[in-house]
């Protein structure tokens, strides 16, 4: 049968084939109760009740690898020391419940909190996988503009133990002498292939938009508001110059 890790099960019954002189006791186990559980671990069939049919229920463990759909043994044996003789000797059955996956690779960006600005405040945004990978994550960090803002770190390593921990991304501003306005800069979040799991290859870069708000204002300065000049012909000079580039 088919289980799944949201939580769904599937059932099969045991029951004897002939009635036995005394109880026997069938143990029943999953071989991976990290994939399927059984509903219970053995089963106590009469002289009175052996041909009534028993239910064994398997339910699918949620995990957060992942891991596709797997097959775990769920084992039906007699256990000899609780069980009449003639039993004894009865060769171990087993059923297959396959557990399907609800584990999807993905990685999530929070939204960007904070102003970035030339001259101080800075930005941040979180980073984190959406499930757990086999090996190590790996996510590329890049300003497409270095010179309006940078980031803290240019990569961001995910493990198997702090997938599911928040890594957190400074954007700062970079001051220019430009008089330019505010400039909006992407920041864009690649997962490296050759070094991260197979599983998260394929996703999608994200981005985040960082807006860099200037301290420059446009002015040009006079050297004197004042100049004394003669009508013979006598003169005087004054500099000009921009404030900001």
């Amino acid at each position: 049968g088919t289980v799944t890790e949201a939580g769904g099960a599937a059932t099969f019954t045991v029951v004897l084939d002939v009635q036995p002189v005394g109880n026997v006791v069938i143990d029943v186990t999953s071989a991976d109760t990290g994939e399927a559980t059984v509903s219970a671990e053995s089963l106590t069939f009469t002289d009175a009740n052996w041909d009534t049919a028993q239910t064994v229920t398997v339910t699918g463990v949620d995990d957060n690898i992942i891991d596709g759909s797997v097959n775990t043994t769920i084992t039906m044996a007699i256990d000899a020391a609780s069980s009449e003789d003639n039993y004894d000797g009865v060769a171990n059955q087993t059923v297959t419940a396959t557990t399907t996956d609800n584990d999807t690779a993905a990685f999530t960006l929070s939204a960007i909190s904070g102003t970035v600005s030339e001259g101080a405040t800075t930005a941040t945004f979180t980073v984190v996988l959406g499930a757990q990978p086999d090996s190590d994550v790996v996510i590329s960090v890049t300003s497409a503009d270095i010179g309006e803002a940078t980031v803290s770190a240019a990569e961001l390593t995910f493990t198997d133990a702090n997938w599911d921990t928040a890594q957190t991304v400074t954007v700062t501003g970079v001051d220019d002498a430009l008089a330019d306005g505010s400039q909006s800069t992407t920041i864009t979040m690649s997962v490296k292939d050759a070094s991260s799991d197979n599983n998260f290859d394929a996703l999608a870069d994200q981005t985040v938009s960082a807006t860099t708000t200037d301290n420059d204002t446009a002015a040009f300065t006079l050297s004197t508001t004042t100049a004394t000049v003669t009508e013979a012909g006598g003169a005087a000079t004054f500099t000009v110059v921009l404030d900001v580039q």
